[in-house]
């Protein structure tokens, strides 16, 4: 039997999860993609099928890889989505509603929290829900409590807490005390979170005492899984929606570009991200590059003029991170990592590599997530000293 990584990241739409050894060389990676129903959006509810996803998943990675041994779980996910205990689900995505109260707040105006405000808008919206949680999750958090009873909440490092909350800046914007009881407190990233219950073992079929630990937020597992960690280092996170990400040394700011802390104290991660969501919409494993016209994901055909859009706006994306990295003294690399569904088309790695003039390196998991996950699991074991040695230890290309 070979011991494995329980990786799972919850997605908007659906859970994907996958077995991960030490090895990712070892055989072809196989992930499994539960989708949630459509009702589920509709009735804001979609948290509720976390559990009968990661059932369907695992009953098809057992499947896939009937010889593989699960020594423990890490969960990650897509934030700042706010979840009741209950499974009343109000997704990131979706458009802020506030009540009178919250939207006159000054406080709550100029805050630069991204989860304030959705605490907010889903205080105004579900009022009743509100009163009758005791808990309030974010989307892996939601997951974490249901494989173990345990209520944290994740910050992958300190310099994020201006993205998340403090207990003083919640009351600034109109909580209260009984409202600040319902938020778990912080864990960092890769933190044990618990075992698997008894009653989570039977709705899923996973093994009673299994150790549970904690991921991060989808974007976060993702630099970590491809090694966008250390200086120099630049990722194309090509999904639903796409951005690259360089690491640097110190913070640069310029225009058309953000920065935001890296998840190594003291390093930090510059941006671009995709503005034209038409031209990017289509760029996945069903496009058709090699031809004058192009497929949507409905295999609705497309002009070529999107797709010379597209790949203009991403040589954009690379020619002002590699300016601003040369500018303030940076390493910009001659290569990048591809994560996220373009990664499974070798005719679009290879003319992103035509247009930006980079080598693109893929990853062993098209989803760098996955990896994410295991290398936090893996330091929670205590298998890898920290991110970095985590990153050298189990992802082959270093």
């Amino acid at each position: 039997m070979t011991d494995t990584i329980l990786c799972v990241d919850i997605g908007t739409s659906s859970l994907k999860a996958a077995l991960l050894s030490d090895n990712l060389k070892k055989s072809p990676i196989f992930v499994s993609r539960k989708a949630f129903p459509k009702s589920a959006f509709t009735e804001h509810n979609s948290a509720q099928f976390y559990l009968s996803a990661l059932k369907d998943a695992l009953s098809e990675l057992h499947e896939k890889n009937p010889d593989y041994a699960i020594e423990a779980i890490c969960v990650s996910g897509n934030g700042p989505t706010v979840i009741y205990d209950d499974g009343t689900t109000l997704l990131y995505s979706e458009a802020l509603s506030l009540s009178e109260d919250f939207s006159e707040n000054a406080y709550l105006r100029g805050s630069k929290s991204l989860f304030i405000p959705r605490f907010a808008s889903f205080k105004s919206q579900f009022p009743e829900e509100w009163e009758r949680s005791r808990r309030i999750f974010g989307a892996p958090e939601f997951l974490l409590h249901e494989l173990t009873g345990e209520a944290i909440s994740i910050l992958p490092e300190e310099r994020f807490l201006s993205a998340y909350w403090t207990s003083e800046e919640l009351k600034k914007c109109g909580f209260c005390d009984s409202d600040l009881q319902k938020i778990p407190p912080f864990k960092k990233m890769g933190a044990f979170v618990g075992k698997v219950t008894e009653k989570a073992a039977l709705a899923t079929g996973l093994f009673e005492g299994t150790f549970v630990f904690a991921g991060a937020p989808d974007f976060v597992v993702a630099l970590i899984g491809t090694g966008t960690v250390m200086p120099g280092r630049l990722c194309d996170r090509a999904g639903t929606s796409e951005g690259l990400n360089l690491c640097t040394s110190k913070p640069i700011f310029a225009e058309g570009l953000r920065t935001m802390p890296s998840v190594i104290p003291e390093l930090w991660n510059l941006s671009y991200l995709m503005q034209n969501k038409e031209n990017t919409d289509y760029i996945d494993e069903k496009s058709n590059l090699g031809k004058k016209t192009l497929s949507d994901k409905n295999n609705n055909p497309r002009s070529s003029v999107s797709s010379a859009a597209y790949f203009s706006e991403l040589s954009r994306g690379i020619n002002l991170l590699r300016d601003a990295a040369q500018v303030n003294g940076e390493i910009f690399p001659d290569f990048m990592t591809i994560t996220g569904g373009q990664a499974l088309n070798s005719r679009i790695v290879a003319q992103k590599e035509r247009e930006t003039g980079l080598k693109i390196k893929k990853m062993p998991c098209a989803d760098a997530e996955l990896i994410g996950d295991l290398i936090l699991a893996r330091i929670g074991l205590g298998d890898a000293d920290d991110i970095i040695d985590g990153v050298f230890s189990y992802i082959p290309q270093f």
